[in-house]
């Protein structure tokens, strides 16, 4: 970030953000200096100049040529932060309150999921409410950071987490990623079937069912219900039970 986009993100316009970077480098000059340097037109300039001296951070100098000077800028720039600190602050504030919102409220029986990252980020935001138990049916064993830390998250609050995945050269490193943090995994018993159905449950309150690879080559393209019906979950949950039942220790 140079000081342009520095004076910018603190709210500045373009011009403004310019002309205080000149300043800062000629210490003092006069407005056709400035506007050389800076690339603002003296039309512009003008009016800028006034600007700062309203706010305090721009003072005249006795010259020939009308010259000015930056003064008290630190204090303007730490006011500026300090907003910006106070916004996030708000911002913050605000997203915990989302994080309230009652399930009756905002979940629908079914709800559809576009795209294999949109699943993901689903799965990082839900799975850390888990309160006793999360179990998953796993295809490729992706691995993201997020995603782990979501899990750990449950983990280390004693939610017990079970899952079941193709295991091969292809995957087995990154199940055993998944079994260092704590989960509890078995190899698929291809007895159901070539692939299995990717699908998770937290908590018999929630399921996700994904279809992807192969059916649907792009992952931009995979597919997730999502969905707290209660009799999708009890089926879901039998299925993996006889798949626990049959899967060999990993």
């Amino acid at each position: 970030m140079d000081k342009t986009e520095f004076f910018i993100s603190l709210g500045f316009s373009e011009y403004e953000a310019k002309a205080l970077a000149s300043f800062t480098k000629l210490k003092a000059a006069n407005p056709k200096e400035i506007s050389l340097d800076s690339g603002v037109p003296q039309n512009k300039l003008y009016s800028i100049l006034k600007n700062f001296k309203e706010q305090g951070i721009l003072a005249s100098l006795p010259s020939e040529t009308q010259k000015f000077q930056l003064i008290n800028l630190k204090t303007l720039v730490n006011e500026k932060v300090k907003e910006k600190e106070n916004h996030i602050k708000e911002l913050k504030k605000y997203s915990t309150s989302l994080e309230n919102i009652k399930d009756s409220e905002k979940q629908a029986v079914f709800s559809l999921i576009k795209g294999q990252q949109a699943i993901m980020n689903k799965l990082a935001e839900e799975n850390p409410k888990a309160k006793h138990e999360i179990l998953g049916v796993q295809r490729n064993w992706k691995f993201w950071a997020t995603g782990i830390r979501a899990m750990q998250a449950s983990i280390k609050k004693g939610v017990k987490v079970r899952l079941i995945g193709i295991i091969n050269k292809e995957t087995e490193k990154r199940a055993r990623e998944w079994k260092y943090i704590g989960c509890k995994i078995k190899k698929y018993n291809k007895k159901f079937g070539e692939n299995p159905l990717r699908f998770s449950i937290l908590d018999n309150k929630f399921a996700r069912i994904t279809i992807g690879k192969p059916e649907i080559p792009n992952p931009k393209e995979y597919i997730t219900i999502w969905t707290d019906s209660k009799p999708l979950i009890a089926l879901l949950r039998n299925q993996f039970m006889q798949m626990w039942k049959s899967g060999q220790k990993f």
